[in-house]
């Protein structure tokens, strides 16, 4: 069974901050023009597959005519914002005595929660899906739990998530989460978003014994995809090591700013309310 994501004194307090962002919302006009009601004005977007408990209204019954399906059909209201999620699955992510992947997804699942709380469309994946769950506004209990079964890749990975912004643009948020040791994959999804002139932010999760790793004498090293290694670590080592560090993460805060993109690095034992206060002083996330 998939480990929750959220303890229930944790999921409270990011209600709170939901319910607190959609207040404030509803007073502007993004509250005033957004409905989940169907009528003029709204744009197909996709189809998502019945949920009991949905409302039968939004069936496509012609779909269910051909196919014996029911499908809900998800419309998009003008300026309606799309939340693109999407979690780097490398397999480096799975480090760390507090794990980089779980921390990853409750982030992601909490800017979820906060999109959806203000009726805008969440989209999410993994960086190696080709195609993404979609979201509306009845969506948070399948968000949590698509976010808690979410897997690292086990095969070679291979970036997919590459038609994003196909159809839609500058209406579009991206919030990626990683640790960036897959660079080259991130920033290949940046760039889209850059191009689309959609809004982009990175949140790179780094675990504690990368950053100050406590290793002392002979040690054997793991890297992923490769044959262990043996190594004498003494106080030059780690030194040479730091500062190697140091470079990498300036390069990776370098190139997603040259990128357009905002970056916010975490530790993966913080807690989920900093990063939520500080994706909404990006304006990234307005709830």
């Amino acid at each position: 069974m998939p480990e929750p994501l959220f303890d229930d004194a944790t999921l409270a307090r990011i209600r709170n901050l939901r319910l607190a962002a959609g207040r404030v919302q509803r007073g502007g006009a993004r509250g005033e023009r957004l409905s989940r009601q169907f009528g003029a004005g709204q744009e197909f977007g996709a189809h998502r597959a019945y949920v009991h408990g949905d409302d039968l209204r939004r069936v496509d019954w012609n779909v269910y005519g051909r196919l014996g399906q029911m499908f809900l059909k998800l419309f998009e209201l003008p300026g309606q914002l799309r939340v693109l999620l999407v979690a780097d699955d490398s397999a480096t992510m799975r480090f760390g005595a507090h794990d980089k992947w779980l921390a990853a997804r409750r982030a992601l699942a909490a800017v979820g929660l906060v999109a959806l709380s203000g009726a805008e469309r969440v989209l999410a994946c993994r960086l190696s899906d080709a195609k993404p769950e979609v979201f509306d506004g009845t969506g948070e209990a399948r968000l949590l739990q698509v976010f808690s079964a979410m897997q690292v890749s086990e095969a070679a990975f291979k970036p997919a998530a590459r038609g994003l912004f196909e159809t839609r643009g500058r209406d579009s948020v991206l919030v990626l989460a990683g640790d960036f040791q897959n660079r080259e994959a991130s920033l290949s999804l940046l760039s889209d978003a850059r191009r689309a002139g959609a809004r982009a932010v990175a949140i790179c999760v780094h675990a504690a014994e990368e950053v100050n790793p406590a290793l002392k004498g002979f040690t054997r090293l793991q890297p992923v995809g490769a044959h262990d290694v043996k190594l004498r670590v003494d106080e030059r080592v780690l030194e040479a090591y730091r500062e190697e560090l140091a470079a990498w993460r300036e390069g990776t805060r370098r190139a997603v700013t040259a990128l357009g993109a905002g970056l916010i690095e975490i530790d993966s034992a913080d807690p989920i309310e900093p990063l939520m206060v500080d994706l909404m002083r990006t304006g990234i996330v307005k709830g």
